[in-house]
């Protein structure tokens, strides 16, 4: 798996995940949608997962943008988030195991910024 930083707003950085071997992406908090469409599509890429650490607008701001922009994504994120994540398609419980951009990990709350903040090792 490869990362790569993204400056996103005037203060942030979404986290794109790729697998070279696939060419398919995650990306981690997008706030603002277009700095990761350019990316993605520049790259060759395919984005097949968003995940949320947690509900505030600076990390799924871009949310429903990469939704429109891209067919088959799901957006990951707390099961204490669900309805506060744009286009949230599966909360996950705390130690719940992941399988992204050709990795595997878990998703671990980590309640302190808020009460649904998760946190993902891959």
């Amino acid at each position: 798996m490869r990362f790569e930083r993204l400056p996103v707003l005037s203060d942030n950085y979404a986290w794109l995940l790729i697998d070279p071997e696939s060419s398919l992406c995650a990306v981690v908090d997008p706030s603002d949608a277009k700095p990761v469409i350019e990316r993605v599509r520049k790259a060759g890429l395919t984005l097949r997962w968003i995940l949320a650490t947690h509900h505030h607008f600076d990390h799924v701001g871009g949310v429903e943008e990469l939704c429109e922009a891209f067919d088959r994504v799901e957006v990951l994120c707390s099961d204490t988030d669900r309805k506060r994540v744009p286009r949230a398609t599966y909360g996950l419980a705390d130690g719940e195991r992941v399988q992204v951009a050709g990795a595997e990990g878990v998703a671990l709350l980590v309640p302190g910024h808020t009460r649904g903040s998760m946190a993902y090792y891959l």
